[in-house]
């Protein structure tokens, strides 16, 4: 973990529950097989509302230059957002480590990845940055998977909707008396 503050930061690890109140959250994943490449970006605000996007990768990428990709696109994301403070989690080992300085980049390539992080992390006054294991960081894998499944040639939105009980279930009617009132003029 990478903590990078004005204040004192704390040695505890950063989960939802000790998070400061105006910690904004940033979950990234990258994906890359054989069907093409897609990045997952989720941002948790401090009230806890999310903000999703799934990128397709419309070039020849390695995972780990997914995994890249996501947290520069989740980075540029926030920024935007004029966000100050930032915790960062991805499932990637290599990727959290080179970000922190733990791993050397030693592959041109992903030497210009973490050049591009650490310049876009510069812009944040507190930040923390932290792998976390892949069973905490489905949300962002699954925008990845479907950011690497789809065609790149079609711009899309797609609306997800949430049903709470199966379309064939009848619904009951609801037993309701109509009042007339006349006016009371």
């Amino acid at each position: 973990m990478v903590t990078k503050s004005k204040e004192k930061a704390d040695d505890t690890s950063p989960t939802d529950s000790n998070l400061p109140n105006d910690m904004w959250q940033l979950h990234v994943d990258g994906a890359s097989n054989h069907k093409g490449a897609g990045a997952g970006v989720v941002i948790i605000t401090p009230d806890g509302t999310l903000l999703e996007q799934a990128i397709t990768l419309g070039f020849s990428t390695s995972n780990n230059e997914a995994e890249y990709e996501a947290l520069l696109a989740g980075l540029r994301l926030v920024k935007e957002l004029s966000i100050k403070r930032l915790a960062v989690y991805s499932d990637s080992q290599l990727i959290t480590n080179q970000a922190s300085g733990e791993y050397m980049a030693k592959h041109p390539r992903m030497v210009q990845y973490l050049d591009k992080v650490q310049g876009l992390l510069k812009e944040f006054p507190t930040f923390t940055i932290q792998q976390v294991p892949r069973a905490e960081n489905t949300h962002a894998d699954a925008l990845a998977s479907l950011g690497s499944a789809l065609d790149t040639q079609f711009r899309r939105s797609i609306p997800v909707e949430h049903l709470d009980r199966p379309s064939i279930e009848e619904i009951e009617p609801i037993d309701s008396m109509q009042i007339d009132e006349d006016p009371s003029w």
